[in-house]
């Protein structure tokens, strides 16, 4: 089941990778036209930004939960393992001779 999610997950990751856009090159001058060009990569490269955090978001909640899952499986484990009881150790009742 974790080997699955991991898979899907990748899979999901590789694919919103694959679609980040480029953003075209800056350009130079002060005319109004490479202003505006400029303005639009900027607005670009913001989306791109934006893009990537929430990647980073959704990877490190998807790390979280994959070792919550660990974490169960080895609780889950650790409860099936058989319970065996402590062996009884003879303690003698105090004596009275020693008074």
């Amino acid at each position: 089941m974790l080997k699955l999610f991991s898979l899907s997950a990748a899979a999901v990751l590789l694919s919103s990778s694959l679609a980040f856009a480029t953003c075209p090159p800056s350009v130079p001058g002060d005319t109004a036209e490479a202003i505006r060009a400029n303005a639009q990569r900027v607005l670009c490269l913001q989306e791109e930004i934006d893009e990537r955090a929430q990647r980073r978001q959704f990877e490190l909640e998807l790390r979280a939960n994959q070792n919550a899952i660990q974490s169960l499986q080895l609780q889950r484990r650790f409860d099936n393992l058989p319970r065996i009881q402590p062996p009884i150790v003879y303690t003698p009742a105090p004596s009275t001779f020693l008074n």
